[in-house]
């Protein structure tokens, strides 16, 4: 039998709510909280009451919660995706309890809605992520064997992505790179060093954050990358102007060469530093994530080959030994 009773809560700033619990056979089947005693009861009795109408038609209605779907997900998934973790718990956060059955389109632009004022990848990518989360309701829902009650069909499918402006440039212009570079030397320390390694090296910040001292080869100029997007090693070539840069911090041991001041395990978030950097440098629109995307246009520009620019992003193994590629105004400016 279905039932529902009201409990009073008295919040830390003395505010009062009232939480309605919905029970069937003494379990738990569904929460909410309101702050008059009136509407608790009233949203309690038509809950109770559309139970018995969806019972006396044969519908079952859905048990499962998004937390518990994400829990699910988050077991069935293979992939390697980092960030995907990452995306999947703050959906959780966003819709904690939710049962599955009252997430509607509307709830969903309305968790989307601040991503709006972000880059539409970023939009686009937290959709991509509660759609694949809410698919997967829906091929639990088709399992036979299943005797819960999932979801048929997924509401995302009525959510539009936000359209990618393609045009972005997303590299620096032969007066916005001696700019940048000025400025990250002015602020001066590993920041600067780390602004130049990114632009020379062609590194993602996650390769240079797990860096350690033992993992440069200061005779050949080379550092060997362990934290890799494929997971495999990958030695990457240090420009000469770059490593007279790394050899005024050199250090023997396996310590990060970025290492946090807080905590020897991490590395030192440079965040603040960065947006003072292109402040200083009067450079807009433009992200961390993009100087690699500049390495790239600058070899290019240098008349290196669309392979040998690919070779140096993800190959995996050691490189011949030899002299770092010239990097053009990159390495006039350091």
């Amino acid at each position: 039998m279905i039932n529902f009773h009201t409990r009073k809560i008295i919040l830390k700033n003395s505010d009062i709510r009232y939480r309605v619990i919905l029970t069937k056979s003494g379990k738990a089947l569904k929460t909410k909280t309101f702050r008059r005693k009136s509407d608790a009861r009233t949203w309690g009795s038509r809950a109770v009451l559309n139970y018995q109408e969806n019972e006396a038609k044969g519908i079952v209605p859905c048990t499962i919660s998004f937390s518990q779907l994400a829990d699910e997900y988050m077991h069935w998934w293979t992939g390697k995706y980092h960030d995907r973790v990452r995306l999947v718990s703050w959906w959780e956060k966003q819709l904690a309890g939710t049962l599955l059955s009252e997430i509607t389109p509307e709830l969903i632009r309305e968790h989307l809605k601040p991503k709006k004022s972000k880059a539409p990848a970023t939009y686009n990518k937290h959709l991509a992520v509660i759609s694949a989360v809410l698919d997967f309701a829906t091929i639990r829902q088709e399992d036979d064997d299943i005797t819960e009650q999932y979801i048929k069909k997924n509401p995302c499918a009525e959510v539009r992505s936000l359209k990618v402006d393609n045009k972005r440039v997303w590299y620096l212009s032969d007066e916005e790179k001696p700019r940048l570079l000025q400025s990250a030397r002015d602020i001066g320390g590993k920041f600067f060093l780390k602004v130049l390694m990114a632009l020379t090296t062609g590194m993602r910040k996650g390769e240079l954050d797990a860096l350690r001292w033992n993992d440069i080869d200061f005779d050949r100029g080379l550092a060997m990358l362990h934290k890799t997007k494929n997971g495999s090693v990958r030695y990457t070539p240090i420009p000469e102007v770059t490593m007279e840069e790394v050899k005024k911090y050199r250090e023997v041991g396996n310590t990060l060469i970025f290492q946090s001041t807080r905590d020897p395990d991490k590395a030192f978030d440079f965040r603040k530093q960065w947006l003072a950097c292109l402040k200083l440098a009067e450079i807009e629109n433009f992200r961390w994530h993009d100087m690699r995307h500049d390495t790239a246009s600058t070899l290019a520009r240098d008349g290196k080959t669309l392979k040998e620019i690919a070779e140096r992003g993800d190959q995996s193994g050691p490189l011949c030994a030899g002299g770092a590629p010239a990097f053009g105004a990159t390495g006039s400016t350091g």
